[in-house]
């Protein structure tokens, strides 16, 4: 049992607070040796392993939340990796994020932020679908809608796009900003009359507000 502590560097008497922060550490120190090059990849592999096997017999003696613990771990370091820009680290923790606890909506939406900011846009939107079906909350979520509608448009699935955004329109209210994409979408859909329609639209909220 010493040795378990010894692999995630605490004492016996931690707290869950404690060992999950080890953990985290150490998780992300392997995480980032794993692109150095194939030898230290395999022993990073490995001591990314060993930890976690530790953290989860840790976990189940002193009755932690090892389930919730390690998914929060992960989602973090996944945010850290996109917000360097380190896409292809933070692809990688969102599988395993999806794979570790598939049932949570949010490693979904994750991953297809994620794929957006790449310009995947085609399989970002696959993405957002998959977390729709799971949670029918989603599908009335103002930001979420509006992060897929802009890859609808990038995607050129332009009708689309404009469902989402008159869909999240109804919901909350007019926007200058949704008129705007909007126009934009029927604008490459070479529909002139709806194209002047919603910029009137747009013209007109920004001269009432």
């Amino acid at each position: 049992m010493k040795n378990t502590f010894r692999e995630l560097n605490v004492k016996e008497d931690f707290s869950e607070e404690e060992v999950k922060e080890s953990y985290f550490n150490l998780m992300k120190k392997y995480y980032d040796e794993l692109s150095i090059d194939d030898s230290v990849l395999f022993l990073a592999q490995r001591r990314i392993d060993r930890v976690d096997k530790a953290f989860e017999m840790i976990s189940a003696i002193k009755e932690f939340d090892y389930l919730e613990d390690k998914y929060d771990v992960l989602y973090t370091m996944c945010e850290e990796y996109k917000k360097k820009k380190n896409y292809k680290k933070a692809l990688l923790i969102s599988n395993e994020l999806i794979d570790f606890i598939p049932i949570f909506p949010d490693s979904y939406l994750l991953k297809a932020d994620i794929l957006a900011e790449i310009n995947e846009h085609e399989e970002a939107i696959k993405y957002f679908e998959i977390a729709e079906d799971m949670e029918e909350e989603i599908k009335e979520d103002q930001y979420i809608q509006y992060l897929k509608s802009q890859s609808q448009i990038e995607a050129k699935k332009y009708e689309d796009a404009i469902g989402t955004l008159k869909k999240i329109t109804k919901l909350y209210g007019d926007n200058p900003f949704f008129f705007f994409d909007i126009a934009s979408c029927y604008e490459e859909l070479g529909d002139e009359k709806m194209y002047k329609y919603y910029c009137a639209k747009r013209d007109n909220y920004w001269k009432d507000h």
